[in-house]
């Protein structure tokens, strides 16, 4: 279990400079697309609905109740972070720890990471000519 996810979190992380940078999702996009991946149940135990992304996309399930409270509000949900590659549906974004700063450290030194992921089965392969024809 390990490697396996260490490799779906490597894909959605990069840690490579001081700008500490992850992909992450709105929720709100989900819904505002409807999404097919997104589903909703009722747990019996607290009396509350749940929603969440049937392929995984991200794992977290959210409170409906909560979430629409907070859509209410000017700041919105927010995101969460992605926890497998991105299907060609989804919005993600990126966020960063460090937007900007003085220094080497934090200059970015993988900006392919603002790409698609390589590792998605959507993804476009770039054209690198360092590779063999």
């Amino acid at each position: 279990m390990g490697r396996r996810t260490a490799r779906r979190a490597e894909a959605n992380e990069c840690r490579r400079c001081a700008r500490i940078c992850d992909r992450v999702i709105a929720p709100a996009s989900c819904v505002a697309a409807q999404c097919p991946n997104l589903y909703a149940y009722d747990d019996p135990l607290s009396e509350r609905r749940y929603m969440g992304c049937l392929q995984g996309v991200f794992t977290a399930e959210i409170d409906v109740q909560l979430f629409a409270e907070a859509e209410r509000t000017r700041a919105g949900y927010g995101t969460v972070r992605l926890a497998r590659e991105p299907l060609a549906r989804c919005s993600f974004s990126i966020e960063q720890a460090v937007e900007r700063q003085a220094g080497d450290e934090f200059r970015c030194v993988n900006p392919r990471f603002f790409d698609w992921p390589d590792s998605a089965g959507d993804a476009i392969r770039a054209f690198d000519l360092r590779d063999a024809l």
